[in-house]
């Protein structure tokens, strides 16, 4: 239960598949060295409890051996198909399902023979971690606007790489910037609207950009807080980052206008 809540963790936060693959390998290795102390257990009382932790931890070790292990050499993160994308979610309930039976079968077996069980610190954070999935699965259900301007950006450059999806976010908000910089104050001055106009619209979708980066790290962050290991400062820092650039724009602009006005103020008439 141990290692899978490590592999839950990897999966739900898309790590990389250098990080995971050690503990889907030490989960096999541990099922291998338990199946041998399970077979010295041949007492009838123990027969239905046992089928039950063999048929759901076999399949526990099954989807993660076919299918999650080579999920994550396909680099979800990078996919532009949502199907494997989505996976993660699929392999993490499924996992959930086959854990709970064994937790399941273990309760009705203490019932019965009146065994006396304790909680522990692996089984909470399992649980935990099976609360924060269904949050997250709610969470992502709302997260379509943030995903509106991916699909915008996957439909203008024509690619599926989630790599070069992001490299087209930054050279847009780049290029935009360099454009608006570039505009000249008389227009906004002499009663044109486009520098206006130019600029909300900016500041829009630079905000949803930065919104789903926030997001992101929101995830993680509560990821990470089942670990006791909270990132809440570093997105404190990025949020105050973008902040902070909002508020640098809107003193370059307020310069920009005092000198325009400035230079273009009617001078005195000559004596």
């Amino acid at each position: 239960m141990a290692v899978t809540s490590d592999i839950i963790d990897g999966t739900m936060t898309f790590e990389k598949s250098r990080k995971v693959q050690p503990f889907i390998e030490e989960q096999s290795k541990t099922w291998r060295k338990s199946q041998r102390s399970l077979d010295r257990l041949d007492e009838a009382p123990e027969a239905e409890l046992l089928a039950a932790i063999n048929v759901n931890v076999g399949g526990l070790i099954e989807i993660t051996q076919e299918n999650l292990k080579y999920w994550f050499q396909e680099d979800p993160r990078s996919s532009g198909n949502r199907m494997l994308r989505s996976y993660g979610y699929t392999y993490v309930a499924e996992a959930g399902s086959y854990l709970n039976a064994v937790i399941a079968a273990m309760d009705a077996y203490a019932e019965q023979y009146d065994v006396t069980t304790r909680t522990s610190e692996e089984l909470e954070r399992f649980q935990t971690q099976m609360e924060l999935f269904r949050y997250t699965k709610e969470m992502k259900r709302g997260a379509n606007e943030v995903d509106s301007l991916v699909g915008y950006l996957q439909s203008e450059i024509g690619s599926t790489d989630m790599d070069a999806l992001y490299k087209a976010q930054k050279a847009l908000v780049k290029a935009l910037s360099k454009e608006l910089r570039g505009y000249g104050e008389e227009r906004f001055f002499n009663g044109q609207t486009e520098l206006h106009e130019a600029y909300q619209k900016y500041y829009i979708e630079l905000l949803e950009l930065a919104s789903a980066d926030i997001l992101a790290d929101l995830t993680k962050m509560r990821y990470d807080l089942v670990e006791f290991n909270s990132i809440a400062s570093s997105t404190e820092i990025s949020a105050k980052k973008t902040l902070s650039f909002f508020d640098n724009e809107m003193r370059l602009l307020t310069k920009r206008e005092a000198r325009f006005v400035k230079r273009n103020l009617p001078k005195a008439p000559k004596r």
